[in-house]
């Protein structure tokens, strides 16, 4: 259910999409703490129906924040599922742009200004960071720089690497596509064939938690085959009841 407030439109909103992630959206709420008061953003989280504290330490962290210049507020989607709270909380915000930002993904110092400064230019339309991880390791090293050598040279990003666009642009596509897997990769070539994309230098650094509870290589050649599948047609349903802890 969202409920609309009466909130002046801001440059940038930021949206959230989280579901049980109260050990991880501390780190993410921490980032945007960090980022300079110009320009003003408002925050959403899209929550998909937490039954840990998620909820509670969200809005305990950011009732402090200056409802002026940062305001965040919570909007429960009634389904739960990254491409159906990200679309909601899109539609609860006000923001002439939009960054998606996973709950267990970190936003660098300036990461706003940088968001609204790229799209100051009429011709791109999104985009979205450069990739690192939080923890080290060769094969994480090796996964980061092919993620950001694709978006850099192919203008495609996925959600681990924050991205944001334009919101006339993002309604021109019809949001994010309501399906279980690469809903990301589907909007963010969608996006690619309207107009330009643009990789910002700088990196966000998301949580390798998942490759490393499935075992970082097997996990790694696991998505590449699921993405060369989809990428031949494959439905993504059938690749996401195949691979159910993937999403």
């Amino acid at each position: 259910m969202i409920i609309q407030e009466k909130v002046p439109a801001f440059p940038l909103s930021i949206i959230i999409p989280a579901l049980d992630e109260e050990k991880a959206l501390p780190g993410a709420l921490k980032s945007l703490e960090k980022q300079a008061d110009d320009p003003p953003f408002e925050v959403v989280l899209s929550d998909g129906g937490s039954t840990d504290a998620t909820v509670a330490l969200f809005q305990a962290a950011t009732g402090l924040w200056p409802p002026s210049q940062r305001p965040a507020r919570c909007v429960v989607c009634p389904r739960a599922g990254r491409a159906a709270q990200m679309n909601m909380g899109a539609r609860a915000a006000t923001g002439k742009a939009l960054l998606f930002l996973h709950a267990d993904t970190l936003l660098p110092p300036g990461g706003t200004h940088a968001v609204v400064q790229a799209l100051t230019d009429p011709s791109v339309l999104a985009g979205g960071f450069r990739h690192a991880f939080m923890e080290r390791g060769v094969i994480l090293t090796l996964i980061s720089s092919w993620a950001t050598a694709r978006s850099r040279l192919a203008g495609i990003h996925l959600g681990d690497q924050a991205m944001f666009v334009r919101r006339a642009s993002f309604e021109a596509v019809g949001g994010f596509p309501e399906v279980p897997l690469f809903e990301d990769l589907r909007l963010s070539r969608a996006l690619r064939e309207r107009g330009r994309t643009v990789t910002l230098p700088l990196s966000v650094a998301t949580s390798a938690r998942r490759l490393r509870q499935a075992g970082m290589l097997r996990m790694g050649i696991r998505f590449a085959w699921l993405e060369l599948r989809h990428a031949l047609g494959a439905d993504p349903e059938r690749l996401k009841k195949a691979y159910p802890a993937l999403g």
